[in-house]
């Protein structure tokens, strides 16, 4: 006998590249954006650190942040903003915990998911420099795709 299964088509397991970059300012009030790709599931919690990455772990000499999402599924091609990273940092959709200071030159910001400094997914990166990665190798992250090297401040 079959029974109907319900399915709820937002996806709780995230992907590389279910979320792009697409700004990162590190003049006055520091921040980024990044756009969902796919829904978001509610109460999400996706890591940010903007330390560098060596191919197997990142550093412990910089920040991180969390973003807890809300109670609402995020649909796709949402853009999301973080501002005043470096100070009071807010966020336009859900919560943040944590602070960031993002230099001018030679930084990354990556998005995972997982422990703190410890990813199990990378869903995308952003630098200002491609050294500001450290590495990409064992991320999953493409250069130019799910890595995005930005040439000047956005």
């Amino acid at each position: 006998m079959l029974s109907n299964i319900n399915f709820n088509s937002t996806n709780n397991l995230l992907k590389t590249g279910s979320i792009s970059f697409v700004s990162m300012q590190s003049t006055n009030n520091d921040g980024f954006s990044i756009r969902t790709n796919v829904d978001i599931s509610p109460n999400l919690k996706i890591r940010f650190t903007d330390s560098e990455w060596n191919g197997n772990h990142f550093g412990f000499d910089e920040n991180d942040l969390i973003w807890i999402n809300g109670n609402e599924v995020i649909p796709a091609n949402t853009i999301i903003n973080f501002t005043n990273l470096n100070s009071k940092a807010s966020v336009s959709n859900g919560r943040i915990q944590g602070s960031m200071g993002i230099s001018k030159q030679n930084d990354a910001v990556f998005a995972y998911l997982g422990d703190k400094r410890m990813p199990t997914i990378f869903l995308a990166a952003i630098t200002n420099n491609e050294s500001g990665y450290g590495t990409l190798i064992n991320t999953g992250l493409i250069n130019g795709k799910t890595a995005i090297t930005i040439q000047k401040e956005q």
